[in-house]
């Protein structure tokens, strides 16, 4: 058995409490066997990709810019229009913003980690691209490798922007904020953290400047970060650093 998932409860909408609550309890469930493990890799079953690519940021930025309050509601929606999820006022339901998701990850790369997690028992993160041979489900044996970490900081900075990039090329509704979702794994001190913070303002806002707000939150939630359309403030909040 594995968590089922279905557009009315995808679409409740929800408090940040409730939204992480909910949020993870599935994750507990997923983990709860083996065919729940290989699903929320592998993206098995009806909107189990949405749950890890929109509903999971979704609940991360929740975490990071609205903790504690109940006078907003989120709400995921399903389907092909310009949003993938609302901000809703609790006590009219009024649209307070349109949130467009995404995620810096390198989906095919990270797909083949996943498959060479369930094959191999790791999912090397540094090292040669991941391959798989053509029709088949194999993905060669990978080892990691070192690399510099300069490089590596590179890297997610421009799998951030290309992120950006590919939802800024869409129209969107008024109001319409872009949250992207980023591996933090390698950033490590302050200086990282302020390296970041300069990319953003140097290449992130003028590539995102179409949407009101653009929220960076990191996959380990030890950073968030936001950057109104006009630069009129930045909000950082940092979880769990030494």
């Amino acid at each position: 058995m594995i968590a089922t998932l279905n557009k009315i409860c995808i679409e409740r909408p929800r408090t940040q409490m409730e939204l992480r609550a909910w949020v993870d309890d599935l994750h507990r469930q997923f983990g709860e066997t083996k065919e729940g493990k290989r699903a929320i890799r592998l993206n098995q079953g009806d909107l189990v990709k949405m749950f890890k690519e929109e509903i999971w940021p979704l609940a991360l930025f929740a975490d990071a810019f609205y903790k504690g309050r109940t006078d907003v509601l989120f709400k995921p929606v399903i389907g092909n229009q310009s949003y993938d999820a609302l901000v809703l006022k609790t006590s009219s339901q009024e649209v307070v913003h349109y949130l467009q998701i995404t995620q810096s990850f390198d989906g095919y790369q990270n797909h083949l980690r996943m498959l060479h997690l369930e094959e191999h028992g790791r999912a090397p993160q540094t090292g040669p691209q991941l391959r798989k041979h053509l029709n088949e489900k194999h993905v060669d044996e990978t080892w990691p490798e070192a690399v510099r970490h300069d490089e590596v900081l590179q890297q997610t900075s421009k799998r951030i922007l290309a992120a950006v990039q590919r939802k800024s090329v869409m129209r969107y509704e008024p109001k319409t904020s872009l949250i992207v979702e980023f591996e933090d794994a390698h950033i490590q001190s302050a200086a990282d953290r302020d390296a970041l913070d300069q990319f953003a303002r140097s290449e992130l806002l003028s590539a995102a400047s179409n949407f009101d707000t653009l929220y960076l939150v990191s996959d380990r939630e030890r950073l968030a970060l936001r950057y109104d359309s006009m630069l009129e403030r930045t909000v950082r909040l940092e979880k769990g650093q030494g």
